[in-house]
């Protein structure tokens, strides 16, 4: 079947609305900023197993930083690093193991999803609501 040119133009331009349309729809599921009281609760679990390597303010300046074959990141700057946009997906995910990240090379960083299923290390109702307080906490202290 032979198709016209204003035909697969029209097909490439509904794929095209379609995909802005499912992007836009993803972008607004998430939150415009952190949430304060999740971000709290997240700060107590990242002090408890975070800043020994990320240091108190995320900076990757923590007290066994220089132990580490792999510099830790600096925390802040993940909405610079990313266009001005926090990915709390994507930081959830690589915080509780589900995406590696490459920089980490070896596994110096714990998958904590991992860690809080088996320790219960936190007091988060569950391993994926103590992992988006975490997420949530280093969305609020990053720097503009």
């Amino acid at each position: 079947m032979q198709h016209s040119r204003s035909t697969v133009r029209g097909s490439v331009l509904v794929a095209g609305a379609g995909l802005a349309l499912a992007a836009a729809l993803a972008l607004a599921q998430q939150p415009a900023g952190p949430n304060r009281a999740a971000a709290g609760k997240g700060e107590i679990a990242y002090k408890r197993y975070c800043a020994s390597c990320h240091g108190a303010t995320g900076k990757g300046d923590g007290s066994i930083a220089r132990e580490l074959r792999t510099a830790p990141t600096d925390l802040t700057s993940i909405s610079m690093r990313n266009g001005g946009r926090f990915p709390l997906e994507k930081v959830a995910r690589q915080t509780d193991g589900r995406e590696s990240i490459a920089a980490h090379g070896t596994p110096d960083m714990p998958a904590w999803g991992e860690v809080f299923r088996k320790t219960g290390g936190t007091e988060a109702a569950t391993v994926e609501d103590a992992v988006m307080q975490i997420a949530h906490y280093l969305w609020s202290i990053q720097v503009p």
